[in-house]
């Protein structure tokens, strides 16, 4: 990403000038990782209209200066499995309920409300089941529509903090 005039780029010019011949998944995942260790960041705007655009920070760019990238690539971060306790799961769950009150709070339209409530009601689903979508959960809760509710950040930080806690032991 730091190579050429520009800081930008998409999963498959990552995928071109890197070399790496893993699936879209996986350069998600690592995307993702990049962007919790605050070496990316992906242009909201342009994920609207269906692709991801990732920006490199100062501090990733730094990072490559020094070939130090500080992120620890776990297979659970790819693969989705990870082993929650009945607990984890139930803070992850009151994590959620405490978004939906968030949203119900908030001053958005109609159509934005209902558009959240949707992505929280989706993600609450994947996460009853026996081997939640991990990935997947994280981009419906990173998704533009909740991005722009205040207090919502916060909150999804929680549930990253406990799922790379997971990742970790």
């Amino acid at each position: 990403m730091a190579g050429g005039d520009t800081r930008y780029c998409t999963i498959p010019t990552i995928k071109k000038n890197t070399g790496l011949e893993a699936s879209n998944q996986y350069v998600l995942a690592l995307t993702d990782d990049l962007e919790t260790a605050g070496l990316i960041i992906t242009r909201q705007a342009y994920q609207i209209s269906g692709g991801r655009l990732f920006q490199i920070t100062a501090a990733g760019l730094d990072a490559v200066e020094k070939d130090a990238i500080p992120v620890k690539v776990d297979s659970a971060a790819w693969t989705g499995r990870f082993h929650l306790t009945e607990h984890q799961k139930a803070e992850i769950s009151r994590i959620l309920k405490e978004m939906r009150q968030v949203i119900a709070t908030a001053r958005l339209s109609n159509a934005r409300t209902a558009n959240a409530m949707a992505l929280i009601e989706a993600a609450e689903k994947l996460i009853e089941t026996p081997d939640p979508l991990w990935p997947e959960i994280m981009r419906l809760l990173r998704s533009p529509t909740l991005a722009g509710v205040t207090g919502i950040a916060g909150l999804v930080m929680g549930i990253v903090q406990i799922l790379m806690a997971v990742a970790s032991s």
